[in-house]
């Protein structure tokens, strides 16, 4: 039914004069916003879309960076702006969980899905050899003992689900922001804090590269990592399946835009992408992954999920 839907909609379109999906806006320069700097990860997955569109045969598109509130801050700007040039690329966890904590989910609830371009990236609770701690068991036993410091990026950012779970399971620990996941190793292999959290990826880089290295308590995706299939995930440690999470990366239109604009653009991030841009990505290469606007939705009402457990 709904296909059918889609297909009377296009005909319905073409008898109001509109082009044909993909004609109208081949040579409409585009304007990419996020909401990190150009160097974040966001800005490198936006880079990429980008350069996507721009492989399809479209002009360049202009990336444009809003950094601030957790990746928030492009949304009121992307939403008053014209539609029919623009799209953001963003996280839909920090999404859910701004518009939540910020009283904004109104704001986020109007943008348009229109293409997943990453799967989902797990996060994992690290300590080091200082910290003495070898489980998390030990994670609990100390919290209450003396009390721990854990690092991160903060409650709104896309590792909060898994600082507000650790506190709350561990009576004791206390996070302290570190931006960036350079500072928050140095911060528990220096000892500085005792645990932290960071991406999966992210761990198996730093091991790659050897000299003093992590360990890893507990990741907090649904499944085990296939990096650490022998760390527990969060979930199994808690009892509680509805204790997981990931982020990932989705494309969005402003509210009025236009049906064959949305198409367009979900037809020329469907996949599969040129090797050269995905390899481009570096550490991110094996997790790009085309889905379309239903999985971004359905993604989304998870993310809220996980954002209504502890905002």
């Amino acid at each position: 039914m709904a296909v059918i839907q889609r297909r009377a909609m296009v005909v319905g379109l073409t008898a109001l004069g509109a082009v044909p999906f993909g004609r109208a806006w081949a040579n409409t320069p585009l304007e990419v916003l996020h909401g990190y700097t150009a160097g974040s990860v966001t800005g490198q997955v936006a880079r990429f879309v980008g350069a996507v569109l721009a492989s399809k045969g479209r002009p360049a598109p202009t990336l444009r960076a809003i950094p601030g509130d957790h990746g928030f801050a492009p949304v009121p700007a992307f939403l008053a702006g014209s539609a029919g040039s623009r799209i953001l690329v963003a996280d839909t966890l920090t999404l859910m969980m701004n518009g939540v904590a910020q009283g904004k989910l109104a704001e986020v609830e109007r943008l348009v899905p229109i293409a997943k371009v990453t799967n989902g990236y797990s996060t994992a609770l690290i300590t080091g050899a200082k910290s003495g701690l070898k489980s998390w068991a030990d994670v609990v036993s100390a919290a209450r003992a003396r009390g721990l410091k854990l690092a991160g990026s903060g409650r709104l950012s896309a590792y909060g689900p898994a600082l507000a779970w650790v506190a709350a399971a561990a009576p004791g620990v206390t996070d302290v922001d570190a931006p960036g996941n350079d500072l928050i190793f140095e911060a528990v292999l220096s000892g500085t804090t005792a645990i932290g959290v960071v991406t999966t990826d992210s761990v198996a880089a730093v091991m790659a590269r050897g000299g003093e290295t992590p360990t890893v308590l507990a990741t907090f995706g649904a499944a085990r990592s296939a990096s650490f299939p022998a760390v527990p995930t969060f979930a199994e440690l808690m009892g509680d399946r509805q204790r997981d999470y990931t982020f990932s990366y989705s494309v969005f239109a402003p509210p009025g835009s236009s049906s064959s604009f949305v198409e367009s653009i979900a037809r020329d991030l469907a996949g599969p992408f040129p090797s050269d841009l995905v390899s481009s990505l570096g550490q991110l290469g094996a997790r790009v992954a085309a889905g379309d606007a239903q999985l971004v939705r359905e993604t989304m009402q998870r993310d809220l999920r996980v954002a209504r457990s502890f905002l």
